[in-house]
């Protein structure tokens, strides 16, 4: 896909997700990965980067994730789902979302949020989040 997603806790504390906890989702590539800027590679055909954004006092959290070229494979999307499972998490991109993991999360995103994104849908599986980001 050629464009970007993003994911960002809304609310919540402590601040953020665990940064071991999203990291151990994927598969990384440990040679061409940075701390904040990691390549995940599940074959030749299906690859990207996530640059994540960490808690300012606190490292092994973190706020946001930016996907570069989400690939295809449906673990990554298991992934996903995992992360906005992980609390207060929604997921975009642009001209869509946002989508949310747990219905009750979609009463602590702030309204300045809604007006921006539109109302959250709550999705169940990897499958339901492809078929939405490709709708859009």
């Amino acid at each position: 896909m050629g464009f970007e997603i993003y994911l960002q806790c809304f609310a919540g504390e402590p601040r953020g997700i665990s940064r071991a906890a999203v990291r151990a989702l994927f598969p990384i590539d440990e040679q061409s990965t940075e701390p904040d800027d990691w390549s995940v590679c599940y074959d030749r055909a299906n690859s990207c980067r996530i640059r994540i954004t960490p808690v300012h006092s606190n490292n092994g959290r973190i706020t946001a994730l930016c996907v570069y070229r989400p690939c295809g494979d449906i673990r990554f999307w298991d992934s996903i789902l995992s992360i906005l499972r992980m609390g207060p998490v929604m997921l975009y991109w642009p001209g869509g979302g946002p989508l949310i993991a747990n219905e009750l999360a979609a009463d602590a995103l702030p309204q300045e949020l809604v007006d921006w994104l539109g109302q959250a849908k709550c999705v169940q599986s990897a499958q339901q989040i492809m078929e939405a980001i490709h709708a859009s």
